[in-house]
């Protein structure tokens, strides 16, 4: 079963697996603190690597799930 979506990060909408929205979720709270800390220029502290790695574990998990989405 597949919901729409809405990315605050880039404000747009996608067809995602249901199961999927709690991790879309996640990497997009993730990259939005990032970009207010200054994007790819932020300095390296232990909060943006833990941003970081949020964003590529999400990223991970839904590759591995195959929870794609598809823009609408």
């Amino acid at each position: 079963m597949r919901v729409v979506y809405t990315s605050p990060a880039v404000n747009a909408k996608f067809l995602v697996p249901e199961a999927a929205v709690k991790t879309y979720q996640r990497r997009d709270a993730a990259l939005l603190k990032l970009k207010a800390l200054g994007g790819i220029h932020a300095p390296n502290t232990p909060e943006v690597r833990k941003l970081r790695n949020t964003m590529l574990a999400a990223r991970r998990k839904i590759e591995r799930e195959h929870w794609f989405c598809q823009s609408i």
